[in-house]
């Protein structure tokens, strides 16, 4: 499986720096483009300002406009051919530039490793034609270096989104991982839980098989075995279903129910069951609380939560159990009195197949507690947008409290969710 998570996490990544590396790409591409772009425009400006200001033929070289214009300008009149120079360009490079310009004709060039750019209007009908070139060697230059900047800062940002990425990855393959290690732990204690009841109904036939002779009353003690072995089977396969069922909850339809009803209506099935063990059960519910819930898994939490209560209180104990509204949340509070539970085991309470061994456990006078109803309530409360917490001195009392949002809250925390 630490292959699988790794490739997955690798190929996450692959497609993350792809796609962000595209987009960055994109985005300091277009930078350099405009900025080529805007370059390249400017120098034609200059060039086409040159041109319009060029009076005649024959004007003064030291004129201020073509002093500040950084361009030479060359004027051909038949074959003579002069040439006005802002004292931009080195007299050395003068013929090179009237030679590529002029009698090549051409717009862009380099000689000895400087750039030209150059462009032509003919005047006074076509027996004059005026050239202005552009020494734009430093603007080349700046043009490269920001290229160059660009792309060390490309590199670097394509350095922190892989670093980035990673952590990313590792954030969405954490849920995989630990709902793999859910999985294999669940299987494993599954497995384990199962091991005993099978080894067991194994050795009563065994035994019964042993004595082809016996009657079936002279086996029934092995036969009583293997049923409540049976039972406590069919009771783990019934608690994994109803895990299974409620992680498939969000597929169920909501509706607005009272929740105040549910609970009256749980608790009055549960009043035969705490006579029989003389346990005093006391509520107080405030009425007509309504929230958008799935109804059988609301009373189905209820009953995990009196089914919890009622195991682990002793004879003579009694059962609290409260439900009242604050602004926001409906408050349901399952107490029960008689043992507790020591600080440290509180946290790991809703985990599955937990269970504590101590003098709560030690009560449970049932025998098919598999530590699976904390996990499937708090997995129903999840579900529900709710939270459930445990409280307890470690001696007296155990307190579960469950707050489930009520239907404004959850309203508006659904339609929050679709946006």
């Amino acid at each position: 499986m630490d292959k699988v998570l790794n490739q997955l996490r690798r190929r996450f990544i692959i497609v993350f720096m792809i796609v962000g590396g595209a987009f960055l790409l994109l985005a300091y591409g277009s930078i350099f483009v405009v900025n080529v772009t805007q370059t390249i425009g400017a120098i034609d400006k200059d060039l086409n300002d040159v041109l319009d200001k060029t009076p005649s033929p024959v004007f003064d070289d030291k004129e201020e406009w073509l002093q500040r214009s950084n361009c030479i300008i060359i004027v051909r009149q038949g074959t003579d051919v002069s040439v006005y120079n802002s004292d931009s360009v080195e007299n050395d490079d003068i013929p090179g530039i009237v030679d590529m310009a002029v009698v090549n004709g051409e717009d862009n060039f380099a000689i000895q490793g400087k750039y030209y750019k150059a462009t032509q209007r003919n005047i006074i009908g076509n027996d004059v034609s005026v050239y202005a070139v552009y020494d734009w060697t430093s603007d080349r230059a700046d043009l490269v270096e920001a290229g160059v900047v660009t792309g060390l800062v490309y590199f670097f940002c394509l350095v922190l989104l892989f670093i980035f990425g990673n952590m990313v990855a590792k954030q969405v393959v954490e849920p995989v991982k630990r709902s793999y290690e859910q999985q294999k732990k669940l299987v494993a204690d599954a497995s384990h839980e199962l091991k005993t009841p099978i080894a067991i109904v194994g050795a009563n036939l065994s035994l019964i098989a042993s004595d082809p002779d016996s009657t079936v009353a002279q086996n029934e003690h092995w036969f009583k075995n293997i049923e409540s072995q049976l039972g406590r089977m069919s009771a783990l396969i019934t608690d994994m279903l109803e895990l299974h069922r409620a992680d498939d909850a969000k597929n169920k339809p909501e509706t607005y129910e009272d929740i105040s009803a549910l609970l009256d209506g749980v608790l009055l099935s549960f009043e035969a069951r705490c006579f029989e063990k003389n346990v005093k059960l006391t509520e107080t519910l405030q009425s007509d609380v309504k929230t958008l819930c799935i109804k059988q898994n609301i009373e189905r939490l209820y009953a995990i939560m009196m089914d919890n209560a009622l195991k682990y209180t002793p004879q003579g104990g009694s059962i609290d159990v409260t439900l009242k509204c604050d602004k926001k949340n409906a408050v349901i509070d399952f107490t029960n009195y008689g043992v507790g539970i020591a600080k440290e085991h509180l946290p790991k309470l809703f985990d599955r197949f937990y269970r504590v061994d101590n003098a709560r456990t030690q009560n449970n006078q049932q025998g098919n507690s598999f530590g699976l109803g904390l996990s499937l309530a708090k997995s129903i409360v999840l579900d529900h947008d709710g939270t459930i917490t445990c409280d307890s001195d470690g001696s007296t009392y155990v307190d579960f409290r469950i707050e489930l949002p009520l239907k404004q809250e959850r309203r508006k925390r659904t339609e929050k969710a679709k946006i």
